[in-house]
């Protein structure tokens, strides 16, 4: 029985819990002013958009150096804002390693965005002309608007109370089915957790397209269907200005956490054939256990051609190929698509040695 806050009582036969992620808080002074944003949807997106132009808003702070929050980046300083990202640590995207965080930092600095880094956020105060002056640890800056995207926390207290488990992430623990620990009650999204198939431990991976996925096989399964979320690789892509990056798998740091005896390769490559015009630089780094020559990751930075390189690694380390297996894959090709060494073959087999 699922009772309501009004008083009023549903019975069911099953339930769904889908209560999703709420925005990390930052916890300081200020931070409920108008004028701060989060974005988890589209409905935030037009408040903003619209806050903005009623404000012939001509300044953004972004608080937060994360997936969210360079992709906003980008929109703020197409729509004309002096935009400043404070980040708590040194670089934007550290986990992909320090040359290809250097990279993205490259691409932010040369389109006009700032970046505040090592800074910590201190509170927010408001100015009589309407403004938002946002203090830091290395000073403070005085904004139109300001965003926060610092993360997400799974939205399970509801599921708490009900005696619904909760897994070692923070978020819903629950089977390859989507059940909970109660035979009956089923969770999909970004409140549950995702079996991670590279480090077959569990991960929460507030992605949209893995909640798409979780909610359909939960539903299914409650349809009297027998379908099995089988995991995540933990695969993701975003854009920066003009940089793609991506990547899936573990990272060399997180392999060595996850206990594997795990070695990286990473070399510079080209999009298309170095005859083709239009051909452009794209870096890509693959990781692998010593031990079993198991591959385990991949990620990479450049102007083109990254995305699809990343989206076929992550077929790879769905399908459990080794390294000596991925130096010899037969890729597609055509010039202008990429060379006749693809800089998958290339990476593959520089880990090789």
């Amino acid at each position: 029985m699922l009772e309501l806050t009004t008083g009023e009582t549903l019975p069911f036969d099953y339930l769904t819990v889908a209560t999703g992620a709420t925005p990390r808080l930052p916890s300081v002074p200020g931070q409920d002013l108008e004028g701060i944003f989060f974005l988890r949807n589209v409905a935030d997106a037009i408040r903003i958009k619209s806050f903005i132009k009623q404000r012939n808003a001509r300044g953004a702070v972004i608080i937060g150096a994360g997936l969210i929050s360079l992709e906003v980046c980008e929109a703020f300083r197409r729509l004309g804002l002096e935009t400043t990202v404070v980040y708590r640590k040194d670089l934007p995207m550290r986990r992909l390693g320090q040359d290809f965080a250097e990279q993205i930092l490259i691409e932010l600095e040369s389109n006009g965005a700032k970046f505040m880094a090592s800074t910590l956020l201190e509170g927010f105060e408001p100015t009589s002309s309407g403004t938002i002056m946002v203090h830091t640890s290395n000073g403070t800056l005085e904004s139109d608007l300001v965003l926060i995207g610092i993360g997400v926390v799974p939205e399970v207290s509801l599921a708490s109370e009900a005696g619904i488990e909760v897994g070692p992430t923070g978020a819903i623990a629950v089977n390859e089915n989507m059940l909970t620990n109660y035979p009956f009650i089923y969770a999909a999204g970004d409140c549950c957790e995702c079996f991670h198939r590279v480090s077959r431990k569990p991960v929460h991976a507030p992605l949209g397209d893995i909640a798409n996925k979780q909610g359909r096989i939960a539903g299914a399964n409650i349809g009297g269907q027998k379908i099995l979320f089988p995991g995540i690789v933990g695969s993701l892509c975003f854009k920066v200005f003009n940089l793609e990056v991506a990547s899936t798998g573990l990272t060399l740091e997180e392999a060595e956490k996850a206990g594997f005896k795990a070695s990286s390769a990473t070399i510079q490559g080209v999009s298309k054939a170095h005859s083709y015009p239009g051909s452009l630089e794209l870096q890509i780094r693959l990781v692998a256990d010593t031990e079993t020559g198991r591959f385990l990751g991949a990620q990479s930075v450049g102007g083109d051609g990254v995305v699809s390189r990343i989206n076929a690694l992550a077929v790879a380390l769905t399908g459990g190929l080794s390294i000596e297996e991925l130096a010899y894959v037969d890729l597609a090709y055509a010039p202008p698509f990429s060379g006749t060494w693809d800089p998958i073959h290339i990476a593959a087999q520089k880990l090789l040695k």
